[in-house]
């Protein structure tokens, strides 16, 4: 049932997207960014976050498709096992 709405909202996100993109070929920064958080809020993107310790070794490494939020002094994200994983410290988030 998720994955089934999963699969709708990413549809219905891949239609609106390629019909804004033929609509604004030259798209500046912002429209750019508002369009990233727009895929992120619906699909999530494709994210590596790392955890590093004082000492600059890996603590842990999360990858998946999701949403980052900064809540305060820590980093909040639900990862691809439906777990909701909250991280302070020193971390590394990447776009793959």
């Amino acid at each position: 049932m998720i994955f089934r709405r999963l699969k709708i909202k990413r549809l219905i996100f891949s239609i609106t997207l390629i019909i804004f993109m033929l609509s604004m070929p030259a798209c500046t920064e912002r429209q750019q960014k508002s369009i990233k958080h727009l895929k992120s809020d619906i699909i999530g993107i494709k994210r590596k976050v790392t955890l590093y310790d004082c000492n600059g070794n890996v603590i842990r490494a999360w990858e998946g498709r999701f949403k980052i939020e900064i809540q305060g002094s820590y980093l909040s994200f639900i990862d691809d096992n439906g777990k909701d994983i909250k991280v302070s410290g020193t971390v590394v988030v990447e776009e793959t």
